[in-house]
């Protein structure tokens, strides 16, 4: 039983929540919360923790009384000491967005696309405050987007959400939610789909209204550097309970639980960042810079690329599989918009057997190369070779051979997969549409395809969404394989899983690479992911290659700035180093 203390605003006490199913026309009640007790105090953020399923969102929408109607709460949770379970509907309207403000992990989603983003803030005012004139709600939403960091509040409150960019629509979403200044905040997975630098700029400004504002924030997240850059406590749940708590520091350097050490293990690391100050240099969890050969932070902030090590010989490498010289991707202009180079004079190469990690924040131009090098895009000048084949003076059939040899794997396979088909029929299609097998080879080969991804034969029968996240990526990969491809092109398919799904994910990626021989292009803008699998790293900014080379010079010996930027940003799970690297990356930033 959590009591509530002087500093709590929010407790939750013995909270249990069950769906109830209705199968074969008899009620069946499901339990995925039971039990949980915690409290969040005013000035202080606490992180809920957990793979998917493990009850963290369920918990937070029982506070805001949107569960589905299939739902039954039990238990306490109470908001400056007013019971919330069972509570009527003014009082849940009065609180959501009130008492309580949200920060939602989809941003995009969460906004109405047919309002401007002004008259969304406006209309979450109106609601808690009555009329207001219009010059003074003009005056509060341009105060709100201020505070939350926008340079440009007249430009964004006049835009529609689809005009901005993610980091622009999170800030906004949290403009919204302080609206009323809410005494608690639940921030659902909030910075999820952002880049690391965008990341760390949210983060910055959720801890600005701790700091500033006394505001209590229930962190929901599956991301351990999350938790170590911002949460003061920690609560850890598994399949509906809690099974630890404590301070932030505690959970990280002395965790009792064994499922709390399976989460921690499970997250990849980056090697130590060295910030140069005063003349000497300080490790920081990161990469290598203050030595020689090495990019700087210096004490002002300022940063200085010097030469890299010598490269080693790349003379007995084998023939590459892809083969990039000066390529060029435009996009044709809009609204009198002048035409975009998403991809500006790129040249890189990625042998059989190895895996290039394509690096940079959203609209460097990484996923168009991708598909560049898998002929869905035109290039406007260079040339693209896949397996010799040179895409831009090919033919249409032998492109469509191509196509053949290059395997994709996709960020989401809930939406990559078509949900009408069964697990075994969405593997089998490549091989109904490129091969001659008869239905018992193909039938066969998916079995020996659900064995090389680790699944049981028993799932062809299974449709997507009979599956956990996990599972679905596992599928798309067995599809992406089947024909054995020499190149395999994955877009992201690692960052909307929980950290020990994405640990067994890379594992199973690199079994392959290794088993199969294909050459990979992994596409990701989490550089510890990257370090985990790639053999060499290239780093992209808008449209053109900033810097490229083995994984282990790149990401702890940078010779670029935005290198060293983008690493600064990424956040590690552990506190002490995190807080370190957060100073580092302001140093950066100003």
């Amino acid at each position: 039983m959590t009591l509530l203390h002087d500093g709590d605003v929010f407790a939750v006490d013995g909270l249990s929540v069950s769906f109830t199913d209705h199968d074969d026309g008899a009620d069946a009640a499901r339990t995925v919360v039971d039990g949980v007790n915690f409290a969040l105090q005013a000035g202080r953020v606490l992180a809920l923790v957990g793979e998917s399923g493990s009850g963290k969102s369920v918990t937070a929408m029982s506070a805001l009384g949107l569960l589905p109607p299939n739902a039954t709460a039990t238990g306490s949770i109470r908001l400056q000491g007013e019971e919330l379970i069972g509570a009527d509907a003014g009082t849940l309207r009065r609180v959501r967005g009130g008492g309580i403000g949200t920060i939602f992990q989809e941003p995009m989603s969460a906004f109405n696309p047919m309002y401007r983003i002004g008259w969304q803030i406006a209309e979450a005012i109106r609601v808690h405050n009555g009329r207001l004139a219009r010059s003074e709600l003009r005056a509060r939403i341009t105060e709100l987007l201020l505070s939350v960091g926008i340079v440009d509040p007249h430009r964004i409150a006049r835009s529609y959400p689809h005009q901005l960019s993610g980091g622009q629509l999170q800030r906004a979403m949290i403009a919204m939610a302080i609206s009323c200044e809410p005494v608690a905040l639940i921030a659902d997975e909030p910075t999820t789909a952002l880049d690391v630098t965008v990341q760390a700029g949210i983060l910055e400004l959720i801890r600005s209204l701790r700091d500033t504002a006394g505001t209590a924030v229930l962190l929901i997240t599956h991301d351990m550097g999350v938790v170590a850059d911002l949460a003061d406590d920690v609560v850890v749940m598994r399949a509906g309970e809690v099974v630890e708590r404590a301070d932030v520091r505690t959970v990280f350097e002395h965790p009792q639980a064994e499922y709390t050490r399976e989460l921690l293990n499970a997250v990849p690391r980056l090697a130590p960042l060295r910030v140069e100050t005063a003349g000497t240099a300080e490790e920081i969890g990161g990469a290598v810079v203050g030595d020689a050969g090495v990019g700087r932070l210096s004490s002002a902030g300022s940063v200085t690329a010097v030469a890299p090590p010598a490269a080693a010989d790349e003379s007995t490498a084998p023939a590459p599989v892809v083969d990039v010289r000066n390529a060029v991707v435009t996009y044709a202009g809009a609204w009198g918009r002048p035409p975009l180079r998403a991809v500006d004079d790129v040249s890189l190469s990625i042998p059989a057997g190895m895996t290039l990690g394509l690096v940079g924040e959203s609209g460097s131009g990484k996923s168009t190369l991708g598909r560049a090098l898998a002929g869905l895009v035109t290039l406007s000048s260079g040339s693209v070779s896949v397996s010799g084949t040179e895409l831009a003076t090919t033919s249409h059939r032998k492109l469509r051979d191509v196509r053949r040899d290059v395997g994709f794997v996709f960020q989401d396979p809930a939406s990559s997969l078509n949900p009408r088909y069964t697990v075994g029929q969405a593997i089998a299609e490549p091989l109904r549409l490129h091969t001659k097998q008869d239905p018992a080879e193909r039938r066969t080969r998916v079995a020996n395809l659900l064995e090389a991804v680790r699944l049981p034969q028993g799932y062809g029968s299974r449709y997507p969404h009979e599956l956990s996240g996990g599972q679905r990526q596992r599928v798309a990969i067995a599809r992406a394989v089947a024909l054995g491809p020499s190149l395999l092109i994955a877009d992201e398919p690692t960052s909307a899983l929980d950290v020990s799904v994405q640990a067994r994910i890379l594992e199973l990626l690199a079994e392959l690479r290794d088993r199969l021989g294909f050459a990979c292009l992994f596409i990701s803008h989490d550089l510890a992911v990257v370090q985990e699998l790639a053999d060499r790293v290239a780093v992209m900014r808008a449209g053109r290659l900033e810097e490229s080379g083995p994984t282990q010079q790149v990401l702890t010996a940078p010779t670029r700035p935005y290198t060293l930027r983008l690493l600064a940003a990424a956040p590690v799970a552990d506190p002490v180093e995190q807080r370190r690297r957060r100073e580092a990356w302001l140093e950066v930033e100003r």
